[in-house]
């Protein structure tokens, strides 16, 4: 499954990183941006269902664009386009669709049928795991990065350089296989939202969670998905395979509050704890440099009030 996600870019910085060969052109693209009333997108480490996020969709969904691909942020969890009222109100679990079950379901077999599918972009999701007790450790999991770029550091994302020539020179997003709907509230209001579609843990993640999200590790496989005109769904849904390398490091338990924005949530901790006598072993030395340090503090000031004596004598 994947429950919490980072994005703590810019859409300007997204769009670089999701750029493409335009071999039409003969140069490297970047996806135009759109970004619909009420869906603004505000980075964060700590991304949860109900907020909005930058997902990859064709141009050919927009009869006004030129792009063959547009960035729209959108609502994680899919509404239900038979739903009435609050578009949070449905009271469905529908921010992961499994694979196994997408052409039966009444939800998402229509999305997938008329052609909505998507592909969402973040630095990394989270998944927990069970250690001893009721506690569980968080990890985040990204994709494998070249010359020690890191997601989690936001600096290796805004420095990072791109060219028409070459693309993207900086740390490789997370993409993953996605449906989206267009729903109309009953006053007309529109919103965008998304799924996630998930697949059985391979050996890379499986040590973690038995679920994973359906990753997306080549442009090849990002185009076959998006071209909903050009590759039919049942084709496209062949081209999604349990990815075989992905990397990972554990994290703070400050995400597991959603509500939680800090910076920090991504970024990874030690999960080695010291020896009781390791720890009786600082305690030690640090009492000694207390001790010392109060020693020397006297010494120093003994010839002072020697001298101020001796002035007032």
């Amino acid at each position: 499954m994947c429950g919490r996600t980072s994005c703590h870019c810019s859409l300007a910085v997204y769009q670089k990183a999701t750029s493409y060969f335009d071999e039409n052109l003969n140069r490297y693209v970047c996806p135009s941006s759109d970004q619909p009333p009420g869906h603004e997108f505000h980075p964060s480490a700590n991304i949860a269902p109900t907020q909005f996020s930058p997902v990859l969709l064709s141009g050919d969904h927009l009869s006004e664009e030129t792009s063959r691909r547009v960035i729209r942020p959108m609502m994680w969890g899919m509404i239900p386009p038979w739903h009435q009222g609050d578009h949070k109100s449905h009271g469905l679990s529908t921010n992961n669709c499994r694979i196994e079950s997408i052409l039966s379901s009444k939800l998402y077999s229509g999305r997938l049928k008329k052609g909505n599918r998507c592909v969402v972009i973040c630095d990394g999701f989270y998944e927990w795991q069970t250690t001893k007790g009721k506690n569980k450790q968080p990890y985040f999991i990204f994709s494998p990065q070249q010359n020690g770029l890191r997601p989690e550091i936001l600096e290796d994302w805004n420095q990072a350089g791109w060219s028409d020539s070459k693309g993207w020179f900086g740390p490789a997003p997370l993409l993953m296989a996605g449906l989206f709907n267009e729903w109309h509230s009953p006053e007309n209001e529109i919103k965008y939202s998304y799924t996630i579609i998930t697949m059985e843990s391979t050996d890379v993640l499986s040590w973690l969670h038995h679920r994973m999200p359906a990753v997306l590790t080549t442009d090849e496989q990002v185009w076959s998905w998006l071209d909903y005109e050009g590759m039919p769904f049942r084709d496209a849904l062949e081209y999604l395979t349990p990815v075989k390398n992905l990397s990972s490091h554990p994290v703070s338990n400050l995400v597991n509050n959603s509500r939680n924005k800090d910076s920090c949530c991504n970024k990874p901790i030690s999960l080695k704890k010291e020896s009781k006598s390791s720890l009786l072993m600082q305690a030690w030395l640090k009492k000694g440099k207390e001790e010392s340090f109060e020693k020397k503090s006297a010494a120093e000031s003994e010839p002072s009030a020697k001298k101020i004596k001796s002035n007032y004598s």
